[in-house]
């Protein structure tokens, strides 16, 4: 809502996907590749574990009895996706957003080509 004529300036989260590294373990002929990601501490409930955009919708998946916080990151994560699918002519597509506070894991990445 306008405040005295004018629209508040959003607060723009700071947000980064989890660190992850690819381990290979060789056993004589055999080899595994495991992909293991940082682990995400959620400060005692403070910021939970959440599912801020689903893959099937462009819309927020925070329930309304959600954190201010965690509103305010989905709401920039959809103008994210957003602003991704125009600048890449659609041809990239982020979604299934989820993670605690601004910390987010797994998301799916559609291409095309």
């Amino acid at each position: 809502m306008p405040v005295g004529g004018r629209c508040p300036i959003p607060v723009i989260p700071t947000l980064r996907f989890t660190r992850s590294v690819i381990a290979l373990v060789r056993e004589s002929s055999m080899e595994k590749a495991f992909l293991v990601e940082e682990w995400i501490a959620l400060d005692n409930g403070e910021h939970p574990f959440i599912k801020y955009l689903g893959n099937r919708f462009p819309e927020s998946c925070v329930p309304p009895t959600a954190c201010p916080e965690a509103h305010n990151i989905a709401e920039f994560l959809v103008f994210a996706q957003h602003v991704q699918w125009e600048k890449s002519g659609g041809l990239v597509f982020t979604s299934d957003y989820q993670g605690a506070g601004g910390i987010l894991t797994d998301p799916q990445i559609t291409s095309n080509p």
